[in-house]
């Protein structure tokens, strides 16, 4: 018990210590710093740093003590502008969770890359490394969020389609009116037939799942009843999780949003089913059983999103997203699909909520979360559940610039009675 309090005291230290800290800086420059061209033609260099503190106790009945880690979240180096008013391009790095649990190896890769064409305001054109477009909070950019992270246990796309919610293709994108927006995209997904291996005197492919490589579809509707949300260039790309900026009269709104939006992601063939032995009854290499039967993975998510200011100078807003998901991963209540072959702990076919409400004055934010996710044709009743609860308090000293956000917690997962509790601090700064 001593311990433990010595750990929790050490953490309430470091919260204080960066709230004395904070009155004593100075406000970053606004994101991106052009280093060349003009208003037509430029080149924008960015930067987020996202630094954690984190006290979490173990939800499973082990009786591990709390741990305490500091470690990077984020760290991305970002590079974007324009070619020309046609033309615009964005690059972003990233290397997460540096430090966590004593891992200091530098695991830097590319995270978006992508070159857009804007043909029109109803058109534009964007191919390379692209963020799916599959629910409001899945489009959403880590630099914007009114959490203080993702509500990541909510997307689930099937194991290896994505990498860290990116895929490979062209989308087409657009405002028909200033209140639809469209996005379709056209993308990899899932290459099935890869890294074959023999077992016995058969060979086997070793991820049999869409084996005739047929693409991916992703598409996403919105339908905006105020302000619009999306746009040409890397800022109509990514949604926000609140749109301020910071001004003389404190942290104020930049927009009035409501919008309803539904999404839809496929793929052929994706679920796949073994059969428990062979013809002639004896037992088999899990992956060497045959195939019994086989259907599309696809997932279908609505949500509503709303930043309400309030009062004329928009120095308090209402904040807030609801998503619902259902995903259909196959039926893995016999334990002899592929995910289970693979011992796969995330693609359960079910029925999820991720869910946020905030209250805003000036550069204060409270806000609570809910997220729920209820599995079906699993091998028992709970297996994949998960639900989480938390609270936080937000201190946007220069809006998305700077800013530190605080969040304490709870979540329990496949069934278990036990809650996992965590409390993190985090500091972020955008340039």
């Amino acid at each position: 018990m001593k311990r433990n309090s010595h750990r929790i005291g050490v953490f309430v230290f470091s919260l204080v210590t960066c709230a004395m800290l904070m009155l004593g800086l100075t406000p970053p420059a606004n994101a991106g710093v052009k280093v060349a061209g003009d208003d037509t033609t430029y080149l924008k260099i960015g930067g987020l740093l996202q630094v954690h503190g984190a006290i979490a106790k173990d939800g499973a009945p082990t009786g591990n003590d709390p741990g305490m880690e500091f470690y990077l979240r984020r760290m991305r180096l970002m590079v974007y502008g324009q070619l020309n008013d046609k033309v615009n391009y964005f690059i972003e790095t990233d290397s997460p969770r540096l430090g966590l649990k004593g891992n200091h190896s530098m695991n830097m890769f590319i995270q978006d890359a992508y070159m857009e064409l804007n043909l029109h305001k109803a058109i534009q054109i964007d191919v390379g490394m692209l963020l799916t477009p599959f629910s409001h909070h899945g489009m959403q950019g880590a630099t914007s969020l009114l959490g203080l992270d993702y509500h990541g246990g909510m997307i689930k796309y099937p194991s290896g389609s994505t990498k860290v919610w990116r895929d490979y293709g062209i989308m087409i994108r657009g405002m028909l009116s200033k209140m639809f927006e469209y996005r379709i995209a056209i993308m990899n997904g899932v290459h099935g037939n890869k890294d074959p291996k023999t077992y016995g005197t058969n060979t086997i492919d070793t991820d049999p799942r869409n084996a005739k490589d047929l693409p991916r579809v992703t598409t996403r509707f919105t339908f905006n009843f105020l302000d619009p949300e999306g746009g040409p260039g890397v800022g109509g790309m990514f949604y926000d999780g609140l749109y301020i900026k910071k001004t003389d009269d404190g942290i104020v709104s930049t927009k009035k949003v409501l919008s309803v939006g539904t999404s839809f992601d496929w793929q052929h063939n994706l679920n796949i089913q073994y059969k428990p032995t062979s013809v002639d009854g004896t037992t088999e290499a899990p992956l060497a059983r045959s195939i019994d039967k086989s259907d599309d993975y696809f997932a279908v998510a609505g949500d509503l999103f709303w930043d309400i200011p309030l009062g004329a100078k928009k120095i308090m807003s209402l904040n807030g997203q609801i998503n619902g998901y259902y995903y259909n991963h196959g039926d893995r209540s016999k334990g002899l699909s592929y995910y289970d072959m693979v011992g796969n702990k995330s693609n359960f076919t079910g029925y999820g909520v991720a869910s946020e409400l905030g209250f805003r004055y000036s550069a204060y934010t409270v806000l609570a979360s809910f997220d729920w996710f209820d599995s079906t044709d699993a091998i028992t009743s709970d297996t994949g559940d998960f639900m989480s609860i938390s609270g936080g308090f937000n201190y946007w000293m220069f809006a998305q610039g700077f800013n530190i956000k605080a969040q304490l917690g709870g979540t329990k997962a496949g069934g278990s009675d036990e809650w996992g509790v965590a409390g993190t601090l985090q500091a972020q700064l955008l340039f």
